[in-house]
């Protein structure tokens, strides 16, 4: 799907009038691991919630709307901006998330009846791990995902009260309240996962796995490289997880890696900046401090560019390629 395409999509949701709604479910942490159960909640409180979301909804389409630079992308293309949406694309492996929010929309349907409806006698708010829910009509829909954070659950204790209007009184609440809002994390559309809120991706602990995960296997196929020698020294900064992501999308994306040596040799040899960085012994770039390191991830990201107008060198980790 592309960024015309989204927008079309989002369009369509926000276009439907009185027949979007909204359907809730809790992802419910137990023994089994996380099972999702839907939420019965009152048909006024649903519809805050879908007004809620279509507000939300809107406001995505004003950013692409007011902002020419605003696109899609995919993740593993992911570099330092921050107008953009992500298709998610690394593929064989996916945070546990993705597989619960496919399952309300799942053929054949799943019946959330009795241990799969959340009840307050065996069910507690405090379970309640993240947030699914359905917008749309059941022929044009989205799935949301939503963090559930500490924050969002007050609860009752010795020496807090909560107060509450009562006609002309003031009254004390005597259950937890659980706070729910209308952002969103993630979108599922179709078969496609779409990553909304780009701080997700820097405090998910699921996704720092996966891209250093990704990053240790693209340092694999850096080893086999015939250029380039001492690898091993970029393991030891995976913990960093900008410069794992760095890495991640180089080797995924990277245009440089099918040239032959001795051009990105030359290359490296002429170049204003790198010739300085990267230390060339024995027809090999040397790889063995983090400056060294650093710069070759650039390299391989074909950062280092060059202006035909200006006759100037830039480093830029943001660009797109022109289409003709």
């Amino acid at each position: 799907m592309n960024t015309q395409e989204f927008k079309n999509k989002l369009g369509s949701l926000v276009e439907m009038g009185d027949v979007f709604s909204a359907l809730v479910f809790f992802a419910m942490r137990s023994e089994d691991g996380v099972i999702l159960k839907k939420a019965n909640m009152k048909s006024e409180v649903l519809t805050g919630i879908a007004g809620g979301y279509k507000e939300t909804l809107i406001s995505e389409l004003e950013r692409f709307n007011h902002d020419d630079h605003m696109a899609i992308l995919n993740l593993s293309d992911r570099d330092e901006r921050g107008n953009v949406i992500y298709r998610y694309d690394i593929p064989d492996v996916e945070p546990s998330y993705f597989s619960v929010m496919k399952e309300p929309v799942s053929e054949p349907a799943v019946e959330y009846i009795e241990q799969r409806m959340f009840n307050f006698d065996n069910d507690s708010f405090s379970d309640i791990d993240y947030f699914v829910i359905v917008l749309g009509t059941e022929e044009n829909h989205i799935v949301v995902y939503r963090d559930n954070f500490n924050v969002n659950l007050m609860k009752q204790a010795r020496g807090r009260f909560y107060l509450n209007r009562s006609g002309t009184q003031i009254d004390k609440l005597e259950s937890d309240i659980l706070r729910m809002d209308s952002q969103i994390d993630c979108m599922l559309i179709d078969d496609d996962f779409y990553i909304v809120n780009l701080k997700n991706l820097d405090t998910s602990r699921e996704f720092a796995t996966i891209i250093r995960g990704r990053a240790n296997e693209a340092i694999d196929q850096i080893a086999e490289l015939d250029f380039v020698d001492n690898v091993e020294g970029l393991r030891t900064h995976l913990e960093d997880l900008s410069f794992a992501r760095r890495l991640m999308r180089a080797m995924d994306n990277s245009p440089v890696t099918g040239l032959p040596s001795n051009v990105v040799l030359d290359f490296v040899r002429n170049h204003q900046k790198l010739g300085t960085l990267l230390r060339i012994t024995e027809g090999k770039i040397d790889l063995t401090t983090k400056k060294s390191q650093s710069a070759f991830i650039s390299l391989l990201n074909d950062d280092f560019l060059y202006s035909k107008l200006t006759q100037r060198d830039y480093e830029s980790s943001s660009k797109d390629q022109l289409r003709v």
